[in-house]
């Protein structure tokens, strides 16, 4: 077996770890966000799930662009945190994610396509326009295109 093998094998047992799914749940109350937002389940057995919190400029004057500007700010912040945890993940005991990524050019184009199949579960929007907008990583697809053998 190869490293490149041996890096993409550990890295589907890291995802094929714990917990349960769960619905996302709201974090806006009367127009505005809570002020205690918790994600203690980001991974279970079946997703990966963050939350961002995006804003548009106020001095905007249309409401759609406001709303449709600052979801798109929620997505990327989501987006960022949830490619910082992959990045940050064991693979073995002295590898991350991250550094084999760095070896491994397959991981890379697996990664980045697997945020654009990230999909979002709940969009809220506040008062002001603003979004706080939750995205989840099915992981057994994402283990399934682990398996596909390089071309």
């Amino acid at each position: 077996m190869n490293k490149s093998s041996s890096v993409l094998c550990a890295l589907v047992l890291a995802f094929a770890a714990v917990g349960c799914s769960h619905k996302a749940e709201s974090k806006v109350k009367k127009g505005e966000i809570t002020r205690s937002i918790d994600t203690p389940d980001a991974e279970t057995d079946r997703y990966i799930e963050f939350d961002g919190i995006g804003a548009a400029d106020q001095t905007i004057q249309n409401k759609s662009q406001k709303m449709s500007l600052s979801e798109t700010a929620a997505r990327k912040v989501a987006e960022e945190k949830m490619i910082a945890y992959l990045k940050g993940q064991q693979i073995d005991a002295t590898t991350t994610v991250e550094q084999a990524m760095a070896t491994d050019q397959r991981i890379v184009g697996l990664l980045s396509n697997t945020l654009r199949g990230a999909a979002v579960t709940k969009r809220e929007w506040t008062s002001d326009d603003g979004c706080v907008l939750t995205i989840r990583l099915d992981k057994k697809k994402f283990k399934d295109q682990l398996m596909i053998p390089p071309k």
